[in-house]
């Protein structure tokens, strides 16, 4: 190995082992639905991009290269990156490499790799391209006790990760890592949808691939479109926002958005037809065209709040009621006080008689705490 070559590797090795401090960048940042647990011990990089993330941070890497149909990743660059111990005998081309319990042996030219003295045949010889050894990337797993996915659309994506941390491929960091590569800035991302910087105007897209403007729209009601989702509440609080993320889980998701700084306030399998603000909670009603999870322990009236940096919600109201809507699907209007949220109710879940449920009709005063309510009119 050359004098550049070594040098390169003894600085990488330092960035290594200081944690990335010098220019590190956290991918669960650009991120919301990954964690430090989800990328601990894992390696993400690309044959298209000369960067990767190791255990979440972002490095500059030995790109993998695909030759005559096989992808081939760089040995040196991943064993040190899951903190291996790898020594390179230039006299005899020989690559020992020391991890955990494990001991991994090759040369260079020779197709042969040995784990704990036991040998198996590569369909590929180790070989140097660049300066870097390169093996294919079928037996990093076994050397490393690491599950490899390899996602090649939309774009080539390569991860190596403990064999039961499933979590890194169900989403879409797969987009997040496009975006990266493009220089991209990205605002916001999660499962559902990813919100950019361009220009000094926000664009936001479900798709992680076609973007529009993201900023505050006055919803005007047409009675022959029925929206689901791309809506904007206009609040003492601020703005929030409605997606509906058809093209994934089908769910609802609301987020509140001030300026550059997003926040996702709830996740609902209905619905979510009205947003508004009382103080420092978030209230809002579902509605039922899809089910309630749940239905005869909670309600459709829910109430979040932001604490310690997160959103949690909880629903108001007597278990099994159902506010706001009547059984015709009619809207009925809701205020808030001190005193609690005063609305039309009725209990629609439970092993009740359509007499029963009628009974059951009324103006209801619901508590902003727990799960009580009163009947004020019938």
């Amino acid at each position: 190995m050359n004098l550049k070559f070594i040098l390169t590797l003894f600085t990488f090795t330092l960035f290594l082992a200081f944690g990335y401090t010098a220019h590190a960048e956290n991918l669960y940042d650009y991120y919301e639905d990954v964690t430090e647990n989800d990328l601990k011990n894992s390696m993400i990089l690309s044959p298209e991009s000369s960067m990767a993330f190791i255990n979440g941070q972002k490095v500059s890497a030995v790109q993998p290269i695909v030759k005559d149909g096989r992808t081939l990743v760089p040995l040196r660059f991943i064993s040190e990156g899951f903190g291996a111990k790898v020594d390179f005998n230039t006299k005899n081309q020989s690559i020992t490499i020391k991890y955990a319990t494990k001991t991994i042996s090759l040369k260079i030219g020779d197709n042969n790799i040995s784990i704990n003295g036991k040998s198996s045949k590569m369909d590929v010889a180790a070989s140097i391209y660049n300066s870097s050894t390169y093996i294919p990337l079928r037996y990093i797993g076994e050397a490393f006790n690491k599950k490899v996915v390899y996602l090649k659309k939309p774009y080539s994506l390569i991860i190596i990760r403990d064999v039961h941390a499933t979590a890194i491929e169900n989403l879409n960091l797969i987009h997040i890592f496009k975006l990266l590569d493009q220089g991209k800035s990205i605002v916001y991302s999660d499962r559902y949808m990813a919100v950019i910087k361009e220009n000094g105007h926000l664009l936001f897209s479900n798709t992680f691939n076609d973007f529009e403007p993201f900023a505050y729209q006055e919803l005007i009601e047409d009675k022959n479109t029925i929206r689901y989702g791309d809506i904007w509440f206009n609040t003492d609080m601020g703005h929030f926002y409605l997606n509906y993320s058809y093209n994934t889980t089908q769910e609802f998701i609301l987020y509140h958005v001030d300026g550059e700084a997003m926040t996702r306030v709830a996740i609902e399998k209905a619905p979510i037809k009205s947003v508004k603000t009382y103080q420092n909670n978030v209230l809002y009603l579902i509605r039922y065209e899809r089910g309630i999870l749940n239905a005869e322990e909670t309600s459709n009236l829910k109430s979040a709040t932001f604490t310690n940096g997160q959103w949690f919600s909880n629903y108001l109201g007597k278990p099994g009621f159902y506010y706001g809507f009547d059984t015709l699907g009619n809207v009925y209007d809701w205020t808030i006080n001190g005193n609690g949220i005063t609305t039309f109710g009725f209990q629609r879940s439970g092993d009740l008689s359509s007499d029963e449920r009628k009974k059951t009709f009324g103006h209801y005063r619901i508590e902003l705490k727990g799960n009580h309510h009163e009947r004020i009119t019938p």
